[in-house]
C-alpha cells in the first residue's frame, strides 16, 4: 500500500528563524478550542519548516484518517494551505 500524498505550507506571513529549531507557535492557535491536538500537532510541524512544503504523511504513525481530519481543520481555519510539491 502506498503512502498518502499531500502537501501542505503555511498561510500567511510567520516569524522565521536562522535556527530551524526556533518555531514560536501563535498562542491564538494553541488555546483555539476549535482545534484538536492533532491539528495544533501537525500545524507545529509545518511552522517547523519555515516555508517548505510538508506531507504529512511521510514516516507518519497515525492513521491516515486522521491526518485528513487534522489537515481539513487546518486548512478550514485558514492556517495552512495545500500546495504542489515540484
Amino acid at each position: 500500500m502506498s503512502t498518502p500524498e499531500e502537501w501542505l505550507a503555511a498561510s500567511g506571513p510567520h516569524p522565521m528563524s536562522d535556527d530551524p529549531r526556533d518555531i514560536a507557535i501563535p498562542d491564538a492557535v494553541l488555546n483555539d478550542p476549535a482545534l484538536s491536538p492533532a491539528a495544533k500537532g501537525l500545524y507545529a510541524l509545518v511552522l517547523s519548516k519555515q516555508g517548505q512544503p510538508l506531507n504529512p504523511y511521510d514516516d507518519a504513525f497515525e492513521d491516515a484518517a486522521d491526518i485528513h481530519a487534522a489537515i481539513d481543520e487546518l486548512v478550514a481555519a485558514g492556517l495552512v494551505m495545500r500546495v504542489t510539491k515540484r
